[in-house]
């Protein structure tokens, strides 16, 4: 399914990214990542589900908030069933941020 091709397309462009190739990464949406994406600033998820207004001041900036739309601990046990998957993840800094 697509879940497993955006997997595959993450590691991938994971190891080219390590070995020195640029990656540029296309999507429709203003964020990246579907259903498992995460939203940012708080203002994006305010639009994103037609909430009125704007996060109140006592929330912070909208930056210092980064709202995942699934549980990530969900898709540890979901789509990435094989062991081997972790020596992959752990070689392309996947597990590290920019």
């Amino acid at each position: 399914g697509s879940e497993q091709f955006n997997v595959l397309e993450c590691i991938l462009s994971g190891i080219m990214s390590v070995k020195g190739k640029r990656v540029l990464h296309m999507d429709r949406n203003s964020y990246y990542g579907a259903e498992s994406a995460s939203i940012t600033p708080l203002e994006d998820l305010y639009k994103r589900f037609n909430i009125p207004g704007n996060p109140p001041d006592s929330m912070g900036k909208g930056r210092d908030w980064n709202v995942d739309l699934i549980p990530k601990f969900l898709m540890a046990n979901g789509v990435c069933h094989s062991p081997e998957i972790f020596p992959i993840l752990c070689y392309s800094r996947c597990r590290k941020p920019a």
